[in-house]
């Protein structure tokens, strides 16, 4: 499989555009795009010693949270640890790719995984810091009725016509279509020069912006005509926010279920403290918190468990190790 469709595929599982503004290192940090992948190894961290065992089993591609390097770089120094580091990936042919807020962010991604081991349903939980928000367009395509069911079915697939919890919600309306073909053209009804008058369904439904790419190639595929028609507008429909942090209230089985709300941010979290306590949490369970950050949570009134760092995010390792066996399995997932 080549790296670029490995590419597609973690990009749908965590959308760059869900990353936090500074998080600039994520995507892929080395690597050529129409290398050959065959493993891929899934990790939290970037160290020498994950490098030794994907040189060691082989791997084409190295999958982390954490960036191999957070800064851009002024110089390869191979007698420091970072240099040796990408001498010995390129010396090897192994790609690095990171995934590290828009990973955080994402459905099934850091915080949600942190949220169902908390007692949280993350579906029905609400963003503290949001980084992205869905926007949605209204899609509208002309189609011959003996194609409808063909294109309605496209749609589905590339994710038009979701409405909360809710698939393939699309309205119809019938009437007709006219066209003249043109000289060149190759018309699935009508003669060249001769207008051309025939029933259609106009079919319309909702899109989020990152999947129109998706959908119009979708539909190109089921569509009859050479030339499709179709509108696309701007809607101002609240979209689904993704971001850092979650608040809910726990399940009735959770440990955590005597309090009526908590927050959970994976990694550092100690910057939500004042947002978690102004939206009602009492717990704000995160990976680290600073010295002031745990002052001012004591002020409010706000309780913290700090659990670690890594202990808040390797959580999410097995569960994309899973998601790109799932995706991919032409791939040997380490």
């Amino acid at each position: 499989m080549k790296l670029q469709t490995v590419i597609q595929t973690l990009n749908r599982t965590a959308p760059p555009q869900y990353a936090c503004a500074w998080d600039k290192q994520i995507g892929l940090q080395i690597g050529d795009k129409n290398a050959e992948i065959k493993k891929v190894l899934v990790t939290l961290d970037i160290t020498s010693a994950v490098i030794e065992r994907a040189v060691k089993q082989k791997a084409d591609l190295i999958v982390a949270h954490h960036a191999l390097f957070f800064r851009p770089l002024e110089n390869i120094n191979l007698r420091q640890p970072l240099g040796q580091n990408i001498a010995k990936l390129i010396k090897n042919d192994i790609a690095v790719f990171v995934a590290h807020t828009n990973l955080d962010a994402a459905p099934d991604g850091v915080n949600w995984t942190l949220a169902r081991q908390c007692g949280l349903e993350p579906e029905k939980c609400e963003v503290l810091e949001p980084t992205y928000r869905e926007q949605f367009y209204k899609y509208v395509v002309f189609v011959p009725t003996e194609a409808v069911e063909a294109v309605h079915e496209a749609i589905a697939a590339a994710g038009g016509g979701h409405i909360g919890r809710y698939s393939d919600c699309t309205f119809r309306l019938a009437g007709t279509g006219t066209f003249r073909p043109l000289a060149g053209a190759n018309p699935y009804t009508g003669k060249q020069g001769k207008l051309t008058k025939t029933e259609e369904i106009r079919i319309e439904t909702i899109i989020a912006e990152e999947k129109i790419g998706a959908l119009l190639n979708a539909v190109k595929a089921k569509h009859p005509y050479e030339e499709i028609a179709y509108d696309l507008y701007p809607l101002k429909n609240r979209g689904q926010a993704y971001g850092i942090g979650l608040l809910g209230r726990p399940e009735k089985n959770s440990k955590y279920a005597r309090y009526k709300k908590i927050a959970v941010c994976s990694g550092s979290g100690g910057s939500l403290v004042q947002k978690a306590c102004e939206k009602g949490a009492e717990l704000l369970i995160t990976g680290e918190a600073g010295y002031h950050d745990q002052l001012l949570a004591a002020e409010l009134g706000l309780e913290l468990k700090i659990c670690g760092h890594r202990e808040t995010e390797e959580i999410v390792v097995p569960v994309l190790r899973k998601k790109l066996k799932m995706e991919c399995p032409k791939l040997t997932i380490l």
